[in-house]
């Protein structure tokens, strides 16, 4: 299964208030930690979306030693038209079926396609709950290192971070 995350829908979901400039870096960092733990527990890929408006073109980076890739738009293209991109890609490339997790109308109907499910940010949410309550229940669990920080060097998610914020 590829789950297309919608990055910014699915933490404003989470965070119906607003989050604020300062609180955004590490809101999407903590986002990423958990797609990666629950991504790697079913065995699956993900490729989360985010808007950028610095960009000059979208850019997509694998995240080391993981199954998930992290994309910025572009100036020119919402992250929006980004994923139709991205689940037409992955609808020639391969056949796995495709997990479209947004709220966005535009994206959902692009979701209508064989292979192709809509899943709500409010339900990944939870899925991704259920899996941090059995994670911490597991007699496992601290033998287990999810955390990006434990999969990657420091110089690597410095790299990261300077190309996030289009310096790289």
């Amino acid at each position: 299964m590829i789950y297309i995350i919608d990055g910014y829908n699915v933490l404003h979901t989470r965070e119906p208030d607003g989050i604020t400039r300062d609180e955004l870096e590490d809101k999407r960092q903590a986002l990423v930690e958990e797609v990666i733990s629950y991504i790697a527990s079913a065995g699956d890929e993900a490729i989360i979306v985010f808007d950028s408006t610095v960009a000059e073109s979208p850019e997509c980076h694998p995240v080391p030693n993981t199954a998930v890739t992290v994309c910025y738009s572009s100036k020119s293209m919402i992250a929006d038209i980004l994923i139709g991109k991205l689940v037409q890609q992955k609808l020639a490339a391969t056949k796995d079926g495709i997990k479209v997790v947004s709220a966005d109308w535009e994206v959902q109907k692009g979701a209508l396609m064989k292979r192709v499910e809509r899943v709500t940010p409010r339900h990944f949410l939870a899925e991704i709950k259920k899996f941090a309550k059995k994670l911490a229940f597991s007699p496992e669990k601290d033998k287990m290192r999810w955390k990006l920080e434990h999969k990657v060097d420091v110089e690597t998610l410095r790299k990261l971070e300077e190309m996030r914020r289009g310096r790289g």
